[in-house]
């Protein structure tokens, strides 16, 4: 493979200051949303459990997919709003 082959090929390893696409990954920020939607979810199961259905499992699972619908709205909000921030070459 000639030099100038390989240098058409670098485009990952190409150095920040380059100006070229894809010379830095893109990683989203930290979040705790996927974690809170994670345990909304097992409040939800939970409250389907036969010992816990009698008791307080309707009370359980109404309030489980609350949260698991707030949790996913918020999710979605923060990745909708991180990729509206994105340079416009980077939108596919």
């Amino acid at each position: 493979m000639s030099d100038d082959a390989a240098g058409e090929h670098r485009d990952a390893a190409a150095s920040p200051d380059s100006g070229e696409a894809h010379s830095t990954p893109h990683l989203p920020p930290p979040s705790l949303a996927p974690i809170n939607a994670a345990i909304a979810l097992a409040v939800t199961f939970v409250g389907f459990l036969k010992e816990v259905r009698s008791g307080v499992g309707p009370f359980m699972w109404v309030i489980g997919l609350v949260w698991l619908a707030v949790s996913l709205a918020v999710w979605a909000r923060g990745s909708r709003r991180e990729y509206l921030d994105l340079p416009e070459d980077a939108h596919h």
